[in-house]
Formats: C-alpha cells, structure tokens, sequence
C-alpha cells in the first residue's frame, strides 16, 4: 500500500477569509476552526486579519512564535475568548491561570510529575493495554477512538484516584466528554458579548459540569474525611494534590476548589489527548503498511513474545516516532491564542495593544517552508538528524516555552507503552468505506469515531 497523503482526508481548504462570507467563516470557526484556513495559511510567515472588532495575527513563524510564547511571554496572557469557552470546565488550573497564580501552580505540581512519580505508573500503563488486548476477539470491529479513551482514562483514573470507585471516575469522564460536546466558540463568544447572554448548549454544559463537579467533589471530601483521622493521603495524583505544599513561597497548601480545577484538567489533558494522538496513529497506521512492517519488526525484535516495560520505552525510537507523527499531522491541541497587554514589535512587524496572536500547531506541522512533504504520513521526519536540523517552535504538540505542557513526559511514556502492548498482539484496518474527519473541539478528534477491524497477528 502506498504511503498515505493526510491531506487526502483534511477538511477541504476553503478560499482566504476576506472573500469568503463572513457568517460561514464564523460557523466555521464554531463547528471546527481548522478547516476555517485558507491555503496561504499554510505558506506564509504571518497574516493579519480582522474579526469583527478584534485585529487578529496569524504568528506562523518559528521566530515570531518563539518572541510570543518565550521572550516575550510576560506582554501574552490567555485569549479571553478561549477563557470563557474552558473556565467553566477546567476552573483557575494550569491551562488557565495567569502570572504569579500560574507559578505557584506550576511549583506544586513539579514534583508530581518527576521522573520517578510517572515511572511508577508504567506498570498500569502496560496493564490496561494488556487487558483491553485480551478482551479483544480476531475479526472483532472495535471503535479505536473510543477504546483509548477508555483505556487512558482508566490509567488517569487509577493514577489518579488510586482504590476510589472504578464508576465514579466513568461518570466524570462521561461528564467530561458531553461537555466538551457544547464547548465551542458561539457567535456571542466571536461578537465579544458578556457571559451572561444565552448562549446555544449552555444548559447541556452547566449540566455535565454539575455532575463532575459533584462526583469530583465527594472524591476530595471522602479523602480529606481519611486523612483527618490520621491515614495517609495516598500516592496517587489526588493524594499528591492534598499534600502538595509551596516551599519556595509560604508553604501552603491547594485548597478544594484548587484540587478540583487540577483533577479536571488532569482529566482533560490526562486521558483526551493522549487517546487522540493514539487513535490518529492507529488510523495512520492502517493507511501505510510499509510503516506498519517497520513497527513491527521493532516491537518484535524488542519485545519477544512479551510485554513492554518501562526500561524498553528508550529501546522502541520508530514507536515513538510514530507517535510523534501521528502528533504533527493531527496534533490534538490544535491551536491556541494570546493577546497583547502592550504594543510589541517582533520580526519587523508591529502587534498593537490588544491583539489576539494565533498559534496553531496544526498548521506549523504542514506548513510548506519547514517539511519537504508536509501532508505525508512519515515518521522518518522524527529521526534524530531530521529533527536536529529543523527550527524549534516549527513542531509544538504539547506548546512551547514556559507553559509547556508538565505532563509531557507522562503522554508520551503512555502512547509508546500502549501502542507497543497492542501492536504486538493486532493488526487494525480502517473498516472499508468509512470517512474519517478531523473536527477540532477542545481537541481535535476523529469523526463520527475510528471503526476498525482487529486481527490477531
């Protein structure tokens, strides 16, 4: 089979949006914003633009991207347009929460994800890839997209919760999920209306947040109920949030609100991206079965007849590399924005006050300057000369700069362990026929789902 060409199953490119009319481009925006670029997106350095009254800029070049999210970083915060559409999900926590709150943050969950705490997690990672590979049956149709987000969300949630109920941690993933179904940038939100005007799925969404809210909370009270009667707070992710104290500041401790917009965030960031990245992957993979034989003839050479452990991650580099491709073409955070506080100048380019600077990583991982064959399926892009030669801030999966995601390492130990347990067991075909779209929610997911086939091998 030939080397699949991703472009082949891209939305199609629309026309640049000043010919375009401006209430598709908005419905656009709202229903899946990568497909709202035009081609010259994917070619030019910067672009400017107007949205109603927000002046806009296209930073889409390594050097610009790099001033806004690391030289510059301080004149950046948070979009308030992408603020108001996850606060009411994810609370004051690390994706978004600003300045001095935002460090103190970032110091407490440090040790959290050293070295040796996501080590410690690699047995399960391994265990519930095992366990859905034993469940699954020769010839057996499976939605892949949906079997790694039950299997990510089992490790966040054992990570996580550690011996709480199996059931509760369903049922916030459950709630996660119809939330993220009415996430999206309504036409109030482009028009820079106030949060009060109604606004389309917003019962649906205060719903599902209820819900969370309500099974998350009882975890956090049911533990702190333990830890007053002197037991231990636990070693999984909520007993480090409990114990978690600032040491370089005052000492202090999260309070329950802070411990809740964590544990959401974790469950976002946690178990959806990771299972997007991995199901991309699988359906890359049954597109191009010259890259399929290079992963299984390292798997097998590495893993004879057995199980990945934690040791074997730095011996699967092709895994990862598929991976990492899986991540470049469809990177589950597509996209991201800050605006100005001050006026700034950058690459011969005034930004006035106020901007709302774009960077999306789904276009700066096809754009034409920086990958030779950008649509292509070719995890050789990820060997390690490849990678060398090419500018930092051209690949960004998990963001860049001071904000870069702290739970890196964690996701990629996880999709190397994971792809590695299955692959050795399965073959998966894309079911014949079926159409598969990247729609970009909070994540950029596989629509209607990833219908496949799995064959023992």
């Amino acid at each position: 089979m030939a080397v699949v060409d991703a472009a082949d199953f891209m939305p199609v490119k629309p026309q640049p949006l000043r010919r375009r009319n401006l209430f598709k481009v908005v419905r656009t925006i709202r229903d899946n914003v990568v497909a709202a670029w035009s081609e010259e997106a994917y070619e030019r350095d910067y672009i400017f633009y107007k949205m109603f009254m927000r002046r806009v800029l296209l930073a889409n070049h390594p050097d610009l991207i790099r001033h806004v999210m690391l030289d510059n970083v301080a004149n950046y915060v948070r979009d308030p347009l992408g603020q108001r559409i996850l606060e009411p999900g994810l609370g004051n926590g690390l994706l978004t929460s600003e300045g001095l709150d935002w460090k103190r943050q970032r110091r407490l969950m440090a040790p959290i994800f050293s070295p040796r705490r996501i080590q410690s997690f690699g047995p399960l990672m391994t265990e519930r890839a095992a366990a859905l590979g034993d469940a699954l049956r020769h010839g057996q149709q499976i939605d892949m997209a949906e079997a790694m987000m039950h299997v990510t969300l089992e490790i966040i949630a054992r990570s996580m919760f550690g011996a709480d109920p199996a059931s509760d941690v369903s049922q916030v993933g459950a709630a996660m999920d119809a939330y993220q179904v009415t996430v999206r940038p309504s036409i109030p939100d482009l028009l820079g209306l106030p949060s009060w005007f109604p606004r389309q799925g917003a019962a649906k969404g205060r719903a599902a947040l209820s819900q969370m809210d309500s099974i998350i909370n009882g975890l956090i009270e049911r533990r702190r109920m333990l830890i007053a009667k002197g037991q231990p707070a636990g070693d999984d992710l909520l007993g480090l949030l409990l114990s978690a104290r600032d040491t370089e500041a005052d000492g202090s401790a999260m309070d329950d609100r802070e411990v809740r917009d964590h544990m959401a965030t974790f469950f976002l960031a946690g178990h959806e991206t990771t299972a997007t990245a991995l199901a991309w992957a699988w359906y890359l993979l049954s597109q191009d079965a010259v890259v399929q034989a290079k992963l299984w003839a390292e798997i097998d050479s590495v893993l004879p007849g057995r199980d990945p452990d934690w040791g074997d991650i730095e011996k699967l580099p092709y895994t990862r590399m598929v991976i990492e491709e899986a991540m470049r073409l469809y990177p589950p955070a597509h996209s991201t924005s800050r605006v100005a506080l001050q006026n700034d100048h950058a690459m011969g380019i005034d930004i006035p006050k106020g901007t709302a600077v774009i960077v999306s990583p789904w276009l700066m991982h096809r754009h034409r300057r920086y990958w030779a064959e950008p649509d292509r399926f070719n995890p050789e892009n990820f060997a390690a000369p490849q990678a060398a030669a090419r500018p930092r801030f051209v690949y960004l999966p998990f963001g860049a700069g001071p904000r870069i995601c702290i739970g890196m390492a964690f996701a990629m130990a996880e999709a190397v362990l994971i792809l590695a347990t299955l692959a050795r067991r399965f073959r998966f075909d894309l079911v014949p026929g079926a159409k598969i779209e990247p729609i970009a929610k909070i994540t950029l997911r596989p629509q209607p789902g990833l219908p496949m086939i799995a064959s023992k091998r």
